[in-house]
């Protein structure tokens, strides 16, 4: 009897698995700016508007399985100041994402993660944190950033994608 209760146990996990899809990556680019980005469908094109200072700030959003995956990128027009060391570049990443919090509404936040590396641009540097917006969905973003570009890759949605899915899509940017 312990046997036939284990094997449906066994039949039920891996239904219910198979079941859950997880997204294949393709790696897309933002507009024409040769950068890209990994998502799990084609984000379409980017919407571009101008911050304050005259960078181009572009914006992409795409759903799967009622998860959103989405970027927002900011192209420094004159980039930053050559002195500008990895601390100055993830204190001014950290005061984006603070502003971004107000923005959409997040009402808990984890608390930033500093020091993360992308072997693709060495001279970037990255910040990880959770989130949770008024509605209590969880978001996890992560943001990169070198002299030339600011980017922001966030999910958020009833529930947050298998960890794989989270560090694929969110190391997935790639800067010139």
């Amino acid at each position: 009897m312990k046997k036939i209760i284990l094997l449906f146990l066994l039949i039920t996990f891996i239904a219910f698995t198979a079941s859950a899809q997880v997204p294949r990556f393709s790696k897309y680019q933002v507009n024409q700016t040769g950068r890209y980005a990994y998502f799990p469908s084609a984000p379409g094109t980017f919407d571009v508007t101008k911050s304050d200072d005259g960078s181009d700030v572009y914006t992409g959003e795409v759903e799967f399985e009622g998860t959103s995956y989405g970027l927002i990128m900011v192209d420094f027009t004159a980039g930053l100041n050559d002195e500008s060391n990895k601390e100055d570049l993830g204190n001014l990443l950290t005061d984006y994402l603070d502003f971004l919090q107000s923005q959409f509404g997040i009402i808990e936040s984890a608390g930033y993660g500093k020091g993360h590396t992308l072997e693709s641009n060495p001279a970037a540097t990255g910040v990880l944190d959770y989130w949770t917006d008024e509605t209590g969905a969880p978001w996890v973003i992560k943001g990169w950033i070198d002299k030339k570009t600011l980017a922001v890759m966030f999910i958020y949605g009833t529930e947050l994608p298998v960890q794989g899915a989270q560090d694929m899509f969110l190391n997935g940017f790639r800067f010139y």
